[in-house]
């Protein structure tokens, strides 16, 4: 019983009531084990001192025990007074040796089984009893006017205790009978756990129900039933009713009263849904109101007959045809739409197999495996036949989903009439397909037709295509508008259509543009080209004949490119080198070209061309070299800037090899800027020593709608005098002279550039400059040049070219000067600015400074 004891104290936690009950435990336990061996041992003298030692102390644990299980404090005091008698009783026992005082002897006793020697004590211990007894009596007054312990536990607490104190008395009558005493104290502690345990378990269960009635998600209030006052209310209730709960406990309250009388009933107040109910206590005359919030099941009760609501609107009002099916195929529920779509009532429909009535007598088995196939999937969606009421058939779009609703899966399918819809689609493909103007095939078309006849072609198969390209086509649509050449289109498609064959295809890509895809024309490239030259030559003689439009007689003439290629080739490459041969045949003579690998390549060195030009222009490679312009006697008075390129290796590139190529692909804009601003960082460098210098111009640069702002921020950036940068055009300026061209120039000038004619004197429009233009300086072609002394018509006409530059006022420079005599010549005429190989050849910019600096006097080279 001792050992139960000890497990309850820590399994059921008693401990936590009071501490001493672990104490009372332990020396209950150790007094029993004690108790327990003095039947195994012959010479029991020590155990029963110890148990005596043990039995010291037990009536004190006790004391403390009830004091806590009543829940009274313990003082200092008393904690001392109550440990300070059995500690005064244990050291007169271990000092019982000396002063025999608490054992005077021993005595023989066969209450063990034999004849054993225990201690033997005189008045002493019974004065100990008389202590115990005191220690126990206050025990139980403290637990009997205990407010805490209710009036059952204050009687269990008292028969326990009668229990431990007759039972410990009558084991002292009984020749000190150890045995019954462990026993007594075993049964009297562990019933005193009992009703600890009891206790801390009504606790428990009162803290329980306390927090759950706090801090419940329902609302509680407890009415006095005879005067009709709040006894409580918990905080979710005051929350839910707007109330203050210190001030209305002990009152009444009419919304309460209210709510009584709804019980049973769902109210609305303070926008919230509360179900009000009322549980009645007779006994104590209490009326517990239940307030529930249910506003969220509610509000989802309303969510759910709204979506049903939906859900039913769009079943029923959907276009397309709507059925609910079971898994074998029943009719559940249908819409109109599906009754109109197969002619049916819902009477005919509801619960009857949805097979037998719309599916083809072909088609059978399809529903079936299309439902097993559904409830797999979830979803399905497939087009297929079904069939009216009266046996017509309609094509259909079924889109099926399955519906799991706990107990059985439904399948919900959609018909939908795509009769309509695939009338549209051949329409919409044709129209794809075809051009609407000529009824050509379309771009799109023409390549998906090349990529299959690249495909299904074997390799030995030679094909061909024609690209034929309508010249001046944009002047027809500018000068009589776009239904002339629009009519002039479907005269062209016509005679194509005529000339070849039914299965080949004519498409037009572009506005001005016709593809002919002609397959299988040879089996090696030598009889490709002959069957092609035949059907190129019938088309030529077609397209060629004059035209008759709106009354007007036109003769047409077209640029063809034709490509052969075979099952080698694919589609993209096919139409690169087939637009390559039409670009070529633009620029031919006879308009007709054949794609050859000539082109290809002549295309990739300008491409290679074009990137080396690029890398020079970022590397820095072109750079300018300056020739002198000098007077009579030799003296450098300015410089004509030439653009040269110089290579890595050293090695220079003339303008002629690339000009024309970077004025043909745009790059002249920036190049032009670069010599710009290498010209005036040499004037920067040199500003005392050079009077002017010329800055070639291309007409493509004068054509940038922002060049002269460019040329401006340059100049303007070096700080130098716009009077010393001279720009040179060449005679087509005339030619090129738009409005982008004359602002630009008027900018420049306005700025203070000056404009100089390079070439004057070989152009029809020469003299027509010195009208148009406000020049500073011409210079004279160096053919005129050339031809003296030899040449006296080239004298004159340069007496002439002076005359007409003096009464102008303006600058006039020979080029070409290459000998003393040409130069005397000149200068007799009455020239005094001179350019040529006398004074020395274009030479780089370090170099002419340097010669600048010396200021020597240029000999021919």
């Amino acid at each position: 019983m001792s050992v139960v004891n000890f497990a309850y104290v820590l399994d059921r936690k008693v401990y936590k009531v009071s501490k001493a009950a672990i104490h009372v435990a332990v020396y209950v336990l150790l007094f029993s084990v004690m108790e327990f061996l003095k039947y195994e041992v012959l010479n029991i003298l020590f155990i029963e001192k110890f148990q005596d030692m043990l039995l010291l102390y037990i009536p004190v644990t006790i004391l403390f025990f009830s004091l806590d299980l009543s829940g009274l404090p313990k003082s200092r005091r008393m904690t001392f007074l109550a440990y300070s008698m059995p500690t005064l009783y244990l050291i007169l026992a271990l000092t019982n040796k000396f002063h025999k005082l608490f054992w005077l002897g021993e005595v023989k006793t066969e209450f063990y089984g034999s004849e054993k020697v225990r201690p033997h004590g005189g008045l002493l211990p019974w004065t100990y009893f008389i202590f115990a007894t005191v220690l126990l009596t206050l025990a139980f007054i403290y637990i009997a006017k205990s407010k805490k312990l209710d009036l059952g536990t204050k009687r269990l607490t008292g028969f326990t205790f009668a229990f431990g104190m007759i039972g410990s008395v009558t084991a002292y009558l009984l020749n000190f009978n150890y045995t019954l005493l462990s026993f007594i104290l075993s049964h009297t502690i562990l019933f005193l756990d009992l009703v600890a345990i009891d206790l801390l378990w009504r606790n428990l269960l009162f803290s329980a129900r306390y927090n759950a009635y706090e801090h419940s998600d329902d609302g509680y209030i407890v009415i006095d039933k005879l005067s009709e006052r709040i006894l409580d209310i918990n905080e979710k209730a005051a929350q839910l009713l707007g109330l203050d709960r210190k001030t209305i406990v002990g009152r009444k309250e009419e919304k309460v009263q209210a709510l009584i009388k709804r019980s049973g009933e769902i109210v609305f107040e303070a926008n919230k849904y509360m179900k009000i109910s009322t549980i009645e206590d007779e006994k104590n005359r209490t009326l517990l109101v239940v307030v529930k919030d249910v506003t969220s099941e509610i509000t989802s009760k309303k969510d759910i007959e709204k979506v049903q609501t939906l859900f039913k609107t769009l079943f029923e009002n959907i276009p397309d045809g709507a059925v609910i099916l079971s898994e074998e195929g029943a009719i559940i529920e249908c819409n109109k739409q599906f009754l109109s779509m197969f002619g049916y009532t819902k009477e005919e429909v509801l619960g009857k197999n949805i097979d037998n009535l719309i599916a083809p007598n072909d088609l059978q088995n399809e529903p079936d495996k299309l439902r097993k196939l559904a409830i797999e999937q979830k979803t399905l969606r497939v087009e297929t036949t079904r069939k009216r009421k009266d046996g017509s058939l309609i094509e259909v779009r079924i889109t099926v989903s399955t519906i799991d609703t706990g107990e059985e899966t439904l399948i919900y399918a959609i018909y939908t009439d795509v009769t309509a819809e695939r009338e549209a689609m051949n329409v919409v493909r044709n129209i794809l397909q075809k051009d609407p103007l000529t009824g050509l095939y379309t771009r799109q078309y023409f390549i998906r037709k090349l990529g299959s006849t690249i495909e299904f072609s074997s390799i030995d198969d030679y094909n061909a295509v024609i690209a034929i390209d309508i010249r001046d086509f944009s002047l027809f649509n500018s000068t009589r508008g776009h239904s002339f050449g629009d009519e002039l289109l479907r005269e062209i498609s016509k005679r194509l259509k005529s000339v070849l064959r039914e299965g080949d295809t004519i498409a037009r890509p572009y506005a001005d543009e016709f593809w002919v895809l002609l397959e299988k024309v040879g089996k090696d490239y030598r009889q490709a080209k002959e069957t092609l030259s035949n059907i190129v030559g019938k088309i030529e003689s077609e397209l060629r004949k004059f035209y008759n439009i709106n009354g007007e007689i036109l003769d047409i003439r077209f640029s063809t490119g034709i490509h052969i290629f075979t099952s080698m080739d694919s589609a993209e490459d096919v139409l690169r080198k087939l637009n390559l041969a039409l670009a070529r045949a633009k620029t031919s003579r006879d308009g007709v070209v054949y794609y050859s690998a000539l082109i290809d390549n002549e295309l990739q060195e300008l491409a290679a061309k074009e990137r080396a030009l690029k890398e020079a222009v970022y590397n820095g490679e072109l750079k300018i070299f300056l020739q002198p312009i000098c007077n009579s006697y030799s003296e450098v008075v300015g410089a004509e800037a030439l653009l040269r390129w110089v290579r890595k290796d050293g090695s220079v590139v003339p303008p002629m090899d690339f000009i024309r190529f970077i004025e043909e692909n745009g790059m002249i804009i920036t190049v032009g800027e670069e010599v710009l601003r290498q010209v005036c960082e040499f004037i920067v460098d040199n500003d005392t020593s050079v009077g002017f210098a010329d800055v070639n111009v291309s007409p493509v640069q004068l054509r940038y709608p922002n060049m002269a702002d460019r040329f401006i921020d340059i100049i303007s950036a070096h700080e130098i005098d716009p009077r010393k940068i001279v720009l040179e055009f060449t005679e087509n300026i005339l030619i090129e002279m738009n409005q982008v061209v004359k602002d630009n120039i008027e900018k420049l000038l306005n700025f203070g550039c000056q404009l100089c004619i390079d070439d004057f004197g070989t152009g029809y429009s020469s003299l027509s400059y010195l009208t148009l233009l406000p020049l500073k300086k011409i210079k004279i072609d160096r053919s005129f040049v050339s031809r003296i002394p030899e040449d006296s018509r080239s004298v004159k006409v340069l007496e002439a070219i002076y005359n007409i530059a003096r009464s102008f006022n303006l600058d006039v420079i020979p080029e070409g000067v290459e000998n003393e005599k040409q130069l005397e010549i000149l200068s007799m005429i009455g020239y005094r600015l001179f350019q040529g190989y006398y004074f020395g050849k274009p030479m780089p910019v370090d170099d002419f400074a340097k010669i600048l600096r010396e200021r020597s006097k240029f000999t021919k080279s």
